[in-house]
């Protein structure tokens, strides 16, 4: 028996998300746009997810597929496992802890048609652990996709639950980088661009977005420590304004240096040779040397 496809393939890496991804699940359930199948990764088995998921499922006339992981993967890896998995004409990704309004889909669909272009990039609004709304209708910049890699380098405005994607984007091998744990969405964006794929921009918000206190974002050091291996990975990148690169690879990485040169100068030193990737050493970078051999020879005493 042939069953049609679906018309667009949601993609739910989830690690630890027993909390939220229920109201995760039923903000799809929800959508004006029923044409879609869910495929849900949990990436290492610590809560009860599967569970959840296999619920939802039996409520569900969509068909809904639960992939599993024996240990954490990491979310690029997570996301490319469910891309392989995926059969619909569209590609939707959601995290597990964020909603989407119930007009999500079809507002990208529709978008995409009538512009003609090959993702869409969402408007949100800020939701806190509750759920409570704290910011709303937040836009993404338009903006050409010459301009697209620097843009996101300085700030990146895309978050990969409001994205949808014409299948046809993925079909050259185009996947995440399983080696980068933040910021895989920005590098994915910047290989879009490189490969000419075109993005359309919503103008009303239907992500909501979580934010969380204790994300890797809200920590300075791990944040500096991970983001910048996007940074360094684009350096010599011609599609990259290198000054801006290098710019912002040094300020990541003077973070991590200022953090921990007293108690973890191993740490600091090892950002310290990372700098000169970015360029001549500055005086700054000559200072922390010599801090650094003030607190190591001190940690012996």
């Amino acid at each position: 028996m042939n069953v049609k496809p679906p018309l667009v393939s949601v993609l739910v890496p989830a690690y630890r998300a027993a909390r939220f991804i229920s109201e995760t699940l039923e903000s799809l359930a929800r959508q004006t746009c029923s044409d879609w199948e869910l495929v849900v990764l949990e990436d290492g088995r610590f809560d009860d997810t599967a569970d959840i998921v296999k619920s939802f499922a039996a409520r569900q006339p969509q068909q809904v597929r639960l992939l599993q992981n024996q240990s954490n993967q990491g979310v690029g890896a997570a996301r490319n496992r469910l891309l392989e998995s995926a059969a619909g004409d569209f590609i939707a990704f959601l995290d597990a802890d964020d909603l989407w309004k119930p007009a999500h889909l079809q507002t990208a669909l529709d978008l995409l048609e009538s512009t003609k272009t090959d993702w869409h990039i969402g408007a949100l609004d800020l939701i806190d652990l509750a759920g409570n709304v704290f910011a709303t209708n937040i836009l993404p910049p338009v903006t050409s996709l010459e301009a697209l890699p620097d843009a996101l380098l300085r700030h990146n405005f895309i978050l990969t639950s409001s994205t949808v994607f014409k299948r046809a984007v993925f079909a050259q091998n185009l996947r995440f980088d399983p080696g980068l744990s933040i910021g895989e969405d920005l590098d994915l964006c910047i290989e879009l661009a490189r490969r000419g794929h075109h993005p359309c921009y919503g103008t009303e918000a239907t992500l909501c977005y979580r934010k969380h206190p204790s994300s890797i974002t809200a920590d300075s050091l791990r944040f500096a420590e991970k983001f910048s291996l996007v940074f360094e990975k684009h350096l010599g990148d011609p599609l990259v304004n290198q000054a801006n690169c290098r710019r912002l690879l040094r300020d990541l990485l003077f973070v991590i240096v200022r953090m921990t040169w007293r108690r973890e100068p191993a740490r600091a030193r090892a950002a310290l040779a990372r700098l000169s990737r970015a360029g001549p050493l500055t005086l700054r970078c000559h200072a922390y040397r010599i801090l650094l051999r003030f607190a190591e020879w001190r940690l012996t005493q």
